[in-house]
């Protein structure tokens, strides 16, 4: 795994059974405190968190306890988690403060256990007795009347400055909120960059939204990053995650916090980010003559390589632009080759063809693993999409798979004068979208020629009916005038020359009636074709299965 920033889903008010409000068995023993930290840790796994504060009230007993527990966490297998793929732990305090209000005092990850009791004595906390089952009776801590009271009487302590972050109380309602009358001012002033919630975002009323979001002058426009929490206090930890903040960090510290309060819009999300279905994750180089063996972990969220002039930073990405087959500008009749191009083909064939040099490029597409391997002294081309073996490939295939869109500082300063490169730059970040519309377009155009061909066909028909109508009633009256010109008829042959109409009507009846029959019988004949040739036979024999007698049963009641 790559060692930069990533996503963390985090649930920072999770209490012990320390706690005095906790609905469950006390844990006074060693055994006990133990496995209701291992139990802790199977629930963060559970339900997908990966990482919690313990925030007791004025205490900071537990947070050893699940510590322990995550480091100790093994999988299915009974293999050791890997250290980046551990539950992270945050040790923290819930302090009841003079401000008045709640907040939550939290340290980096990695703050030693044995300094826990430095901690309450630099707030003047009694602490209470290991031993006992629950924390003492909260007192408010009267001598801090304000949160920069607080970072104050923090930061006088060297083993404390720049290792904790606070987070003031700021739900909607309640005593222990900040966000009440007559707190503007201690807000406006706070030094925290970030507040806690018990429960949801969206519990905030629109005035308090406004006051985070910096929206509101009395406050000091002063904004700050929001952590949903659960207030977990449940044995059985159903409320934990309940509530939770996807937070982004490389290192699980306070100073990784603040930096992601100060910018939220990337770090911080209160529904799970959405991340890249498509993302390069190494890049290894067999050898090279300028920088040997070389293997590369990129973030599939934001890279940056950065180094002094010739350290190797654009060989790197001209290798990876290599590799993965960047599509070369198109050139004009009397174009050149670009210089650029030219000490591409001079790096491959002095870096790596001279020590027959292989590029290798992992990526991952809609979560499949593919492996793209080019080989430098033949220009070969080998891909492998997920479990199965290299193959032979081209270029194009490449392209389609993995559309790369990588310019050099010369290159870019032709993309404006060139219609194709500018229109590759704008199209290639977007080509599965334009390739929907493409789709899209023929599907339309298909049933548009084919409801245009239902038209034609309807008006050539609306024009025979026209054309019938007219001929039916020419006829009509041409019979009407033979009936009239007839002479010499007796009564009965006019009463059945009138009758003409009726009868016509009765044929037209018993037609009908005979076209039923006929639709009644052919139904009736694909019924008994269908009905005969059931009851399909099963791909596997009832007894076979699972619940085998309980299926055969089933088999014959529907055979029967």
């Amino acid at each position: 795994m790559d060692h930069g920033a990533h996503f963390y889903r985090c649930d920072f008010q999770v209490h012990s059974p320390r706690d005095r409000g906790w609905a469950g068995s006390d844990c006074v023993t060693e055994e006990d405190r133990k496995q209701y930290a291992g139990s802790l840790i199977r629930a963060c796994r559970q339900k997908g968190l990966d990482a919690v504060a313990i925030t007791d009230h004025h205490d900071l007993l537990f947070a050893k306890y699940v510590r322990d527990a995550a480091l100790a966490e093994r999988d299915n297998d009974g293999k050791p988690i890997p250290t980046e793929k551990q539950i992270v732990i945050f040790p923290g305090m819930e302090l009841t403060l003079n401000v008045p209000c709640q907040a939550l005092l939290l340290f980096d990850a990695d703050f030693p256990d044995d300094l826990f009791s430095l901690v309450l004595h630099a707030l003047a906390i009694a602490p209470s007795k290991d031993g006992e089952a629950k924390i003492a009776e909260t007192k408010r801590l009267d001598h801090i009347t304000t949160l920069e009271m607080l970072r104050s009487e923090l930061d006088k302590h060297k083993f404390l400055k720049n290792r904790y972050i606070i987070f003031p109380n700021v739900s909607e309602g309640g005593t222990d909120t900040l966000l009440r009358s007559g707190n503007a001012a201690k807000y406006a002033a706070m030094p925290c960059v970030g507040g806690y919630l018990d429960g949801a975002f969206d519990q905030l009323g629109t005035g308090n939204k406004a006051i985070v979001d910096g929206k509101a002058g009395e406050y000091g426009n002063k904004r700050i990053a929001i952590f949903q929490t659960s207030d977990n206090r449940k044995a059985n930890h159903a409320d934990m995650g309940k509530h939770s903040t996807w937070v982004k960090w490389a290192v699980p510290t306070a100073e990784a916090l603040r930096q992601a309060c100060l910018a939220q819009e990337s770090r911080i999300a209160q529904e799970q980010p959405e991340l890249p279905g498509t993302a390069i994750t190494t890049l290894s180089v067999s050898n090279s003559t300028f920088l040997g063996a070389v293997q590369v972990e990129f973030n599939p969220q934001y890279n940056a390589l950065i180094g002094g002039r010739g350290t190797g930073k654009s060989t790197i990405l001209e290798y990876l632009r290599w590799a993965l087959c960047d599509q070369l500008p198109t050139l004009a009749a009397d174009d050149e080759l670009p210089n650029y191009q030219l000490r591409r083909k001079s790096l491959v064939e002095k870096t790596l063809q001279t020590v027959n040099g292989t590029v290798q490029v992992s990526f991952i597409v809609n979560g499949i693993p593919h492996v793209l391997r080019r080989i430098s002294k033949t220009d070969e081309l080998l891909l492998k999409v997920g479990d199965a073996e290299f193959v032979a490939c081209r270029e194009g295939d490449i392209r389609t798979l993995l559309p790369v869109q990588a310019y050099s500082q010369k290159q870019l300063s032709n993309v404006s004068v060139r219609l194709e490169e500018l229109s590759r730059f704008v199209g290639t970040p977007i080509r599965p979208a334009l390739d929907d519309l493409e789709k899209s377009f023929e599907r339309t155009a298909a049933e548009m020629r084919q409801l245009y061909v239902t038209l034609l066909r309807k008006r050539r028909l609306q024009a025979q009916i026209a054309k019938d109508d007219l001929l039916l009633e020419s006829l009509n009256e041409q019979a009407a005038n033979i009936r009239k010109a007839l002479s010499g008829l007796s009564e009965d042959d006019t009463k059945l020359l009138g009758a003409k109409s009726s009868y016509e009507r009765a044929e037209e009846a018993v037609e009908t009636w005979t076209s039923d029959v006929g639709t009644v019988g052919g139904a009736i004949e694909e019924l008994d074709g269908v009905i005969f040739a059931l009851p399909t036979k099963a791909a596997a024999r009832a007894a076979d299965l699972p619940e085998g007698a309980t299926l055969g049963q089933i088999e014959k009641e529907i055979s029967d």
